[in-house]
């Protein structure tokens, strides 16, 4: 597990690497640089600031996981920001992937980012990101089935 902190260290937040250059974990303070990442990526809808992360890379795809299905448009949104995050770890950028608890709407960005930039398997891609931030993670249905929806 990596520590993500403010520079005064008062507010933390974690992460785990799921691959190289890709980390997944809870929403990180807004005052936080986290250390060696190039783009942030802020999966849950009710954290979406604008100016934050010392000027990182942003990527904002908000997503709910307070229990309806995924809608069209939240679908459109994770799948663009899985390609997203497969580019930029294409050319060699650092990516945090992140949501409130760092387990469902961060697991199905990354999730995706693994199948369309590396084309793992579903089964593979869930996995990876069940090692990495525990049995909790991915247990959305909807997101599930909409990782396994898809082709690289």
């Amino acid at each position: 597990m990596i520590p993500i902190c403010t520079p005064s260290e008062s507010q933390c937040s974690s992460a785990n690497e799921v691959a190289p250059g890709l980390l997944m974990g809870d929403a990180p303070p807004e005052r936080a640089r986290p250390p060696g990442i190039n783009t942030v990526v802020l999966c849950a809808k009710e954290y979406q600031p604008r100016r934050a992360f010392g000027g990182l890379r942003t990527i904002h795809a908000p997503l709910d996981d307070s229990g309806p299905p995924i809608t069209t448009e939240e679908i459109a949104t994770a799948l663009h920001a899985g390609r997203l995050v497969a580019a930029e770890l294409r050319s060699g950028r650092k990516v945090l992937v992140t949501c409130a608890m760092g387990l469902n709407r961060s697991g199905l960005i990354t999730a995706l980012a693994l199948r369309l930039g590396y084309g793992l398997s579903a089964n593979r891609a869930i996995a990876r990101v069940r090692a990495a931030r525990g049995p909790r993670a991915l247990s959305n249905p909807s997101f599930v089935e909409l990782i396994r929806r898809v082709h690289p």
